[in-house]
C-alpha cells in the first residue's frame, strides 16, 4: 500500500528527494494505515480480533467505545502529516489552505483524544500517562540535541516538519513499547 501510495500518489506531485516531505509522508502512512486497520477490525469483530490479535470478537465490541475516537485521532494525525508535506513551497496546496486544514485536524485530534480519554479505564489512563511522559521526556532530548546542533550550524536538514514527524513516530513506538 505505501509503495503504491508513494508511487501512483505522491510522487508526481511531490518532491520526495527532500528528507522532510518524505518522512512525513512515511509517517502519515503509517498512522493511517494503523488507524484503518483498527477501523477495519472494528467492523468485522470476528476477523479483527485474529487481525488484531485481541481476545475474542467480544472484547472489541466491548472497547469499540474507546476505540472509534483513537482512530479518528489515528487517521487525523496521519491526514495532518500529508497536510504538511503537501502544503507550502513544494507541495500542492497553498500556505492558506494548509493552515485551515492544518487546524481542522488538530482540532479533531484534540476533540477524539479528549473523548477517548473520557472512556478510559484505570490501566488506560496509566499507560497513556506513561506514554506521554517517555515521549515528552525522549522528545526533549531531541527537542534539545537539534537545537544543539541547529546552534553551531550542524543541522540545517532537520527542519520543523522533520522534528513534527519524529514526534508523531515517537509516540507511536513509545505507545508500542508501552
Amino acid at each position: 500500500v505505501s509503495m503504491a501510495f508513494l508511487t501512483l500518489v505522491v510522487d508526481p506531485h511531490i518532491n520526495l528527494k527532500t528528507p522532510e516531505n518524505l518522512i512525513a509522508i512515511g509517517a502519515g502512512l503509517i498512522y493511517v494505515l494503523t488507524g484503518l486497520s483498527v477501523a477495519l477490525g472494528l467492523s468485522a469483530p470476528r476477523f479483527g480480533a485474529r487481525f488484531l490479535n485481541v481476545e475474542d470478537a467480544d472484547e472489541l465490541r466491548e472497547e469499540g467505545g474507546k476505540l472509534r475516537p483513537a482512530v479518528l485521532v489515528m487517521v487525523l494525525t496521519g491526514i495532518f502529516l500529508f497536510i504538511l508535506a503537501l502544503s507550502g513551497d513544494t507541495g500542492l496546496m497553498s500556505r492558506s489552505t494548509g493552515v485551515v486544514a492544518a487546524l481542522a485536524c488538530l482540532a479533531g485530534i484534540a476533540i477524539g483524544g479528549w473523548v477517548s480519554a473520557k472512556r478510559y479505564d484505570e490501566l488506560m489512563r496509566r499507560l497513556g500517562m506513561e506514554v506521554a511522559s517517555i515521549t515528552l521526556q525522549l522528545g526533549m532530548l531531541v527537542i534539545a540535541g537539534w537545537a544543539a546542533l541547529a546552534h553551531l550550524g550542524y543541522a540545517g536538514w532537520i527542519t520543523p516538519l522533520v522534528l513534527v514527524s519524529a514526534f508523531a513516530l515517537l509516540q507511536l513506538f513509545v505507545s508500542f513499547v508501552v
